[in-house]
């Protein structure tokens, strides 16, 4: 016992070590991403009292905005630093998150030692915490889940029928695993109680703002024919799956290479085929997991972010089979497997940075803010001028936006019967200019580059200097690669 607490310590200390490497990137070293910018200005927009679906177009649904609101309140910056203190305001909801996963394992029968090591995994995986160290929906929506799990473990049904409902107003994606999991509880009528009283509670706010019908349009209807109507690249889950083993691009890449997400997916697969052979909660999860890979999988576009439930629900399994290793005293093979990926996960979060794109980023926000007056209306696919109103009623030319204008579901925008007072050039507003060649010619007559992504009217541009000038070979768009030259978009 002496010795298992020695290493449960050691692993601690190492946990400590990974999760304080991951702020590296949250506060300094990744890129703002566009969900982010999208997220950020929904919640904006909510803390200064605007209803969501009436009053500004969104399709996911809107728990994180009214939690994070408060947040977003208190910041006034047109740049990064907003974004960033969303990110900082998330930390408590992932500290949450793993001990109550922490406390599930263990009541599943994981050793402490197990449990800790499990937990270890996942802050070594890049695919795991680069969602993670995000601003996005996905991570209210985990923590409710696996509060929900745990609520369900302890027999509290009603309750965790009240934050399972609560996590698919966090995040629409979970609809079909929430369900499951109160259909395989015991608990399940108490549950499903629990869920429909909160259910007709959410309701009744949309009712009373008399966005009731416009909110079923966004989040349903739209995502339905968006999903339907786009073309689906071939087999993304396996690219996905792919790429932590260093197989992108068609080719091998050594630093590709995410130790911590092979062994979680590796033992997870594992652990998972072996719960399957008993009748308890593992096997329970098991049916969850495989339902949620499943349907991740049916899924036309897959991201990062979506592993991130994954992951965690595969943390028991990763234990399980922690735990028969240390039973057949394999504790210097599990040390050794652990040891690398915790040089990989540093080696990944400091010496992967991309603090140029992120200055760049703060960079191209500030100076639209500071280039165009209070009120002014900007045109940009991804919504960088955050203290700007945007030109177009689809303020963030995602995929569902070009699906269903080119379908002529939603409006088009017209730029020269609405001339924007400033144009942000990021991949989507370029990918929509490439398929609207009038609006292009345009904005190539009658706007001219401050910035290679910040374009001015020209009876504004010709006078105007930029505050510095920027350092070549960064990017505005964190997925974008480098550029240091003015795009031609026609």
């Amino acid at each position: 016992m002496h010795v298992e607490r020695r290493r449960v310590a050691l692993v601690a200390w190492l946990i400590g070590i990974a999760g304080g490497l991951r702020l590296l990137p949250l506060a300094r070293l990744h890129p703002i991403a566009w969900d982010e910018i999208e997220y950020f200005r929904a919640t904006d927009w909510v803390a200064r009292g605007l209803v969501p679906y009436r009053d500004f177009w969104e399709h996911h649904t809107p728990l994180q905005w009214f939690v994070f609101a408060p947040v977003a309140a208190l910041t006034t910056s047109p740049g990064v630093s907003a974004i960033l203190a969303m990110r900082w305001a998330q930390v408590p909801l992932w500290i949450v998150t793993f001990v109550l996963l922490a406390k599930w394992m263990r009541r599943a029968g994981a050793s402490p030692l197990a449990t800790v090591i499990a937990l270890l995994c996942a802050l070594c995986s890049t695919l795991f915490t680069l969602g993670a160290i995000e601003y996005r929906v996905d991570v209210l929506g985990c923590a409710l889940f696996v509060a929900g799990l745990f609520l369900l473990q302890r027999g509290n049904g009603a309750v965790a029928g009240v934050v399972l409902c609560l996590a698919g107003f966090a995040n629409i994606r979970l609809g079909p695993l929430l369900v499951l999991a109160v259909l395989l509880s015991r608990l399940r009528w108490r549950a499903i109680a629990g869920a429909a009283a909160t259910l007709v509670a959410c309701s009744t706010y949309f009712l009373a703002t008399g966005s009731a019908a416009i909110a079923f349009r966004r989040l349903w209807t739209e995502n339905y024919l968006a999903d339907r109507l786009s073309g689906a690249p071939a087999s993304p889950m396996i690219r996905r799956l792919a790429a932590p083993f260093g197989l992108v691009g068609g080719g091998f890449d050594p630093a590709a290479v995410d130790v911590g997400t092979i062994v979680v997916f590796v033992a997870g697969a594992i652990g998972l085929l072996l719960a399957m052979r008993k009748r308890d909660q593992l096997f329970i999860l098991a049916i969850l997991q495989i339902a949620n890979i499943a349907f991740i999988a049916s899924m036309k576009f897959i991201y990062h972010y979506h592993f991130m439930i994954i992951i965690l629900l595969a943390l028991p399994f990763v234990a399980h089979v922690c735990d028969l290793l240390l039973a057949r005293d394999r504790w210097r093979h599990i040390a050794a497997i652990v040891t690398v990926a915790v040089a990989v996960s540093a080696f990944a979060s400091v010496f992967r940075g991309k603090e140029d794109d992120l200055d760049y980023q703060d960079f191209v926000m500030r100076e639209v803010h500071r280039l165009t007056p209070p009120g002014a209306r900007v045109f940009d696919g991804v919504g960088y001028a955050i203290r700007r109103e945007p030109a177009y009623r689809y303020w963030f030319l995602a995929q569902i936006v070009r699906t269903l204008e080119a379908r002529g579901i939603f409006e088009p925008y017209d730029i020269a019967a609405r001339p924007p007072d400033a144009l942000i050039m990021s991949i989507p507003t370029r990918a929509w200019l490439a398929t609207h060649r009038d609006q292009a010619d345009f904005v190539r007559r009658n706007y001219r580059p401050i910035l290679r992504e910040l374009w001015l009217p020209i009876r504004l541009a010709q006078p105007m200097e930029v505050s510095r000038i920027p350092p070549p070979g960064v990017s505005l768009d964190a997925a974008a690669p480098p550029r240091t030259h003015v795009p031609r978009l026609w």
